[in-house]
Order: C-alpha cells, then sequence, then structure tokens
C-alpha cells in the first residue's frame, strides 16, 4: 500500500504552474530547476542534519533525476538530495523548495 500525498492546494497549484508546458519527468525536472533560477539569489542560509549552511545553486549533477543542492558548511562544498535541505519559510525560493518536495 503505497502512502497518501496530502492535498495543498497552494502547492498542487504551483506545481501546475511551473510544469504547465511539461510532457514528462525530465521536462519537469528542468522546470523546478528553472524556477529555482528564477527565484532565487544564492548563497541561501538552510540547514542540513541540523547544521547550519549555505545553498549555493540548485540543479542536476551527474545524470540523476532529482535536484540536487550544492552547499557549503565550514568552508567544504558537499552535494544533498533537495529534499533533505530545509530553508526558512521566509526565503524566496522556499514555496518551489515545498512544492518539489509535495
Amino acid at each position: 500500500m503505497s502512502p497518501t500525498r496530502q492535498t495543498d492546494p497552494e502547492l498542487d497549484s504551483l506545481i501546475a504552474e511551473i510544469t504547465v508546458d511539461c510532457h514528462d519527468e525530465d521536462e519537469a525536472l528542468t522546470a523546478f530547476e528553472n524556477a529555482f533560477d528564477e527565484d532565487a539569489s544564492f548563497p541561501i542560509p538552510a540547514t542540513l542534519i541540523g547544521q547550519d549552511i549555505e545553498t549555493l545553486s540548485i540543479g542536476t549533477r551527474n545524470g540523476r533525476r532529482e535536484l540536487i543542492a550544492t552547499c557549503r558548511h565550514a568552508q567544504e562544498k558537499h552535494n544533498a538530495a533537495l529534499p533533505d535541505i530545509n530553508t526558512n519559510p521566509n526565503q524566496p525560493p522556499s514555496r518551489p523548495h515545498a512544492a518539489y518536495h509535495h
């Protein structure tokens, strides 16, 4: 039995807006990547496993079919799956982030 996805009309509307012209998952991934490029001003403060980080960029990496955040913590760069990153709800990219996670 698969888990039931919670309905959030605002996020569903944003997802529809971001992916309006998409025909498959690859195009939807690119649309979300573009949404972050349009809404974000990097670096973005965030947390990852309870540690304060800076998100430097969001995009696809190494042919993976998910968005990856390039982050900096203690002057070292790391890549993490975007759903593992927590952004402040008041930051501009928080809505595309929530929609992508949704």
